[in-house]
């Protein structure tokens, strides 16, 4: 698995800048996205994908160890789309 530590080495050498800045930025653009999302919006960044807040609504679910049936309140989701360049691609 690979961290914000990891990536921001590797923006930092192609940005040509330190792995501080490269980590702000990193940090600062996914915090921006999660903002924009929970406001509403449909992030989409073309060729990566599309992020987006959604409504699962209320269901009914059955309790493994009872097997009494209850009902799960509608909940939002956070949602990732990938574009179909990143699906195929190999």
């Amino acid at each position: 698995m690979v961290g914000i530590s990891e990536l921001s080495k590797e923006v930092a050498k192609k940005a040509n800048t330190t792995q501080k800045v490269a980590r702000t930025v990193i940090k600062s653009f996914l915090d921006e996205i999660v903002a924009q999302a929970n406001g509403g919006q449909k992030i989409n960044l073309a060729g990566f994908g599309i992020f987006e807040r959604r409504t699962q609504g209320p269901r009914k679910a059955r309790n493994p160890q009872t097997k009494k049936v209850i009902e799960v309140p509608s909940k939002k989701k956070f949602v990732f789309r990938a574009s179909s360049k990143i699906k195929y691609q190999q």
